[in-house]
């Protein structure tokens, strides 16, 4: 009777891992980015971390630690309380793992010297040079042998031959791959995490965010290097990581890292650079400046930085006007980052304000403008803020950051975004988003509202394309994956987008997509099990439970909830200070009320409800797609055809 494997020691008792071959570490390194820059595993960020884990854990001699356990604990993020025989993530994701391994050296890797082999029953990778192919001993014709037999050599000299033949095949399977892919001796990815605020006042963590933030968008202006955005870095705010896992986590071979200590109007700012690969210090330095010197010293670790990874210049680099002179105007902006990063209301509109303050005193200070547009188009498309007060500020302010900088990035990508959704100019927006790539490769948000931009023409793969360049740029957003969710459901693709929401960290990010496609194939259950549907804080939960009461049998109380809230366009408890119209004509839409909904689709383009962006895909107005009304709606937001 066989025995099953242990999934808690990670290989089955009766089946050990090969001895390893003996090729060198740096053969097996380079064999290893090879795979990974493949197309099959260049997205495949699971099995990717997977690889690179088990691979570097081998390589540093720990190879008897590769267990189940530790595997979905440090690799797939499992809390402490994990029970490998409750969770099969890593028996799964191993299967997964194996299956891209297998079509890689029957495919691209085929000629590869250097094979990395995970047996089955285990998870301890085995490394072993790949022979040439000989011809079959009895296919040799007898006529060839020499006519005379000499005795066989002695052990010793069959041994040293032995050795010299697998010495030659590893030199020349390694400088065949230095040839091939020659791997790089210094990092060509880095993340900037957030910097230790060593001040004893919390307050001044708009500082330290800051200048992490700054120091990454300054570094993203090298071509040469892949920059990982802010917020998957500042993930790992407060956690005492190992630099390897970080790395891995966010597949940058460098951080950047650091702390800042402000006392009387002076800063001391430590910095250093970090090689994931292997925990070396790549460089390291302190400053001790005044607050009015700050930039200049963002900018001399950016070029120390630079310098150490042998990166050349920037081929873009930042104009005077895009930064400022005043101290007191940078850290005002500083300030409006931070509080706008955080999304929610209260501290928006501080945003705004302070963003105005540093306008006043640099009135020719881009960013500035440019974080003022940010906030009102942001606000806009949240439903924090009516169009008709918030889209007028945004525009003045976009105009004037282009005025004072063109080849500001983050701009033309807001202007993209404001095309987009506000403008319903789709092609426009493309044209922006087009700039804003060419202008800065590494902006994430540039890809992932391209990527928005798309699904709402019905361009689903290209869609899907950009999200996951934005993926590749910012690898731990919740929001760039759940737009991938978003992008299914429109699509009509609901297993889809209910997988990719399940599949999530934290699924509660991308609820409404997960609601949506519940929702759309008839399992009310589901969608009434969700927290955010059962006792929303959310317009989106309000709306959903109330098409779901009337779906379900309980009409009079979804209707009283729709009817309340379009009496006043605002439902007292959300998180929202306006109601968009195009939300109550979904509802109206999905419940059969088609008179009632192709009204409020008319008041939503009165209104210039950003919510009709998604019009031509949303599977809640399939049933109004031939009335003429409708249609007529469709020309309005720019569906002409």
């Amino acid at each position: 009777m066989s025995q099953r494997p242990d999934p808690a020691i990670g290989y089955d008792p009766e089946m050990q891992a090969p001895a390893q071959a003996d090729v060198s570490t740096e053969a097996v390194r380079a064999q290893l980015q090879l795979i990974l820059a493949s197309d099959l595993f260049l997205n495949a960020q699971r099995p990717s971390q997977f690889l690179r884990f088990i691979v570097e854990t081998t390589l540093s001699g720990n190879e008897g630690q590769i267990k189940e356990y530790l595997l979905g604990v440090e690799v797939f993020g499992r809390p402490s309380t994990y029970d490998p025989k409750d969770d099969p993530v890593v028996r799964i994701e191993a299967g997964r793992m194996r299956k891209k391994l297998a079509e890689y050296y029957s495919g691209p890797g085929v000629n590869d010297p250097v094979l990395i082999e995970v047996p089955r029953g285990g998870y301890i990778p085995y490394f072993r040079v790949q022979t040439t192919r000989t011809e079959p001993a009895d296919a040799r014709s007898s006529e060839t042998e020499p006519a005379l037999i000499t005795s066989r050599p002695s052990k010793p000299i069959r041994i040293a031959r032995v050795i010299i033949l697998t010495t030659a095949i590893v030199l020349a399977a390694f400088y065949f791959i230095r040839l091939r892919h020659p791997s790089p001796a210094i990092p060509t990815s880095i993340a900037v995490l957030p910097f230790l605020n060593l001040n004893p006042a919390p307050t001044q963590a708009y500082l330290t965010d800051g200048v992490a933030e700054e120091l990454t968008t300054r570094l993203a202006q090298f071509a040469a290097l892949r920059v990982v955005a802010a917020t998957s870095a500042f993930q790992f705010r407060g956690k005492a990581e190992d630099v390897r896992k970080i790395g891995q986590s966010l597949n940058a071979e460098a951080l950047l890292e650091g702390s800042i200590v402000q006392r009387a109007g002076s800063l001391r700012i430590n910095a250093q650079l970090i090689d994931t690969r292997n925990g070396f210090h790549l460089w390291s330095k302190s400053y001790d400046v005044q607050a009015a010197d700050l930039q200049a010293c963002e900018q001399d670790i950016t070029q120390e930085t630079a310098h150490a990874l042998q990166i050349p210049a920037p081929t873009n680099p930042p104009t005077p006007k895009r930064d400022t002179e005043n101290a007191e105007a940078h850290d005002l902006y500083l300030h409006g980052r931070f509080l706008w990063n955080t999304r929610q209301l209260p501290q928006m509109l501080e945003s705004a304000n302070l963003f105005e303050r540093a306008i006043q005193n640099d009135p020719n200070y881009a960013l500035a403008y440019a974080g003022l547009a940010d906030t009102y188009t942001v606000m806009t498309i949240n439903m924090q803020m009516s169009p008709a007060e918030a889209l007028p500020k945004a525009k003045a302010a976009l105009q004037r950051a282009i005025e004072l900088d063109p080849n500001l990035a983050r701009a033309h990508a807001t202007q993209g975004l404001l095309e987009s959704q506000c403008e319903w100019n789709r092609e426009g927006a493309e044209r922006e988003f087009h700039k804003a790539i060419a202008l800065d490769p590494n902006y994430a948000p540039a890809h992932h509202w391209a990527a928005l931009n798309y699904m709402q023409m019905g361009q689903f793969t290209a869609a899907d394309a950009e999200f996951r360049a934005a993926q590749v740029l910012d690898p731990l957003s919740p929001m760039i994956t759940e737009g991938r969710a978003e992008n299914f459901y429109q699509a009509h693709r609901y297993d889809d987008a209910i997988a990719v929401v399940l599949n999530m960290s934290n699924p509660r990010v991308g609820w409404v997509a997960l609601a949506n496609s519940y929702f759309m194939q008839g399992n009310y259950r589901e969608t009434l099990k969700l927290r955010e549907v059962a006792n929303p804080v959310d317009l989106n939960g309000y709306v959903l439970r109330a098409v779901t009461q009337i779906r379900t049998g309980d009409r009079a109380t979804g209707m009283k909830t729709l009817e309340e809230m379009g009496r006043n366009q605002h439902k007292a408890g959300t998180v929202h200070n306006y109601v968009p119209p195009a939300y109550l004509a979904w509802a109206y839409a999905v419940i059969g009320e088609k008179d009632r909904s192709l009204a409020w689709l008319q008041k939503a383009t009165q209104q210039h409800d950003p919510t009709l962006a998604n019009l031509k895909t949303d599977p809640g107005f399939d049933t109004l797609r031939d009335d003429p009304k409708f249609i007529e709606v469709m020309h309005k937001v720019g569906f002409a055809n």
